[in-house]
């Protein structure tokens, strides 16, 4: 971080301007950041545009931090089930398959189906093990391809509260970063475009391509986030009253701290 602040000032007093001179430190900034301060010092104000840039920042740790912790307890739950499971099938149930034979009674078809299952995992737990990491590796290799990618993140969304967990957040996330270039003087067309980058879900992402392009045949903003039906549609009403109030900036950031709340409860 030092070389790279020093590098900077160098710059500075070069006669570049504070964007130029991030810009130049390759693959340190984002569009977002530099496209705010490049309208902040357009502007005369970038005291302020960092003010907000820094409070942007801060508020997305916060909503990262809050998927995190939600998703680590349900993590540790189904870690914890799966090991008691693999437990009881390698070392508590066959201790039944003895009692059965020393009672000289013959043993149910279930019972003889775990005692199988388990009897496979203790002598061949290698393979299993294999199997599980060709599948991770597999899985990997997909979803690193953007067709296959585009189509479990529109499996994701149709999960029943995962995918709404996933739609909170992407739209907290879109609305706050919206909101954010937008009241720092970043044209709509080129805010969407940084907006697309910052979203996971390729689906998402994608809809926003799309609204974009209709916002060049002259629509609002509002009517083609409707349109492709994978916003909330409460997020899409907020917005629109911001269009027609002439506030869509403040709107968006309303509309992100509302999600921020919801996801936080879900």
């Amino acid at each position: 971080v030092r070389r790279v602040l020093t590098r900077i000032q160098e710059e500075v007093r070069g006669g570049s301007t504070l964007a130029d001179a991030m810009e130049a430190q390759t693959g340190v900034f984002t569009r977002l950041y530099l496209n705010m301060v490049r309208a902040g010092e357009a502007g005369g104000s970038l005291e302020v545009v960092l003010a907000r840039l820094s409070e942007f920042m801060e508020r997305a740790k916060a909503l990262r931090d809050t998927v995190t912790s939600a998703l680590i307890y349900p993590m540790i739950l189904l870690f914890v089930a799966g090991t008691s499971v693999i437990v009881l099938l390698t070392f508590v149930v066959p201790q039944f398959e003895q009692l059965f034979e020393d009672a000289g009674e013959a043993l149910p078809v279930p019972t003889q189906v775990v005692i199988f299952v388990g009897d496979a995992l203790r002598d061949y737990w290698w393979l299993g093990l294999g199997l599980v990491l060709l599948v991770v590796a597999y899985m990997k290799r997909q979803l690193s391809q953007p067709e296959t990618r585009y189509r479990w993140d529109g499996l994701f969304l149709r999960l029943p509260l995962f995918g709404d967990l996933i739609a909170k957040v992407e739209m907290a996330r879109l609305a706050r970063t919206l909101g954010t270039l937008l009241r720092n003087g970043v044209p709509l067309l080129t805010a969407l475009s940084i907006v697309k980058e910052t979203l996971t879900n390729l689906v998402l992402a994608e809809a926003i391509g799309n609204v974009a392009e209709n916002l060049k045949a002259g629509q609002s903003l509002a009517e083609p986030l409707m349109e492709q039906g994978a916003f909330p549609q409460l997020a899409v009403h907020m917005i629109r009253v911001g269009e027609e109030t002439g506030q869509l900036d403040d709107m968006l950031i309303q509309v992100a701290d509302t999600y921020d709340d919801e996801v936080q409860t879900t």
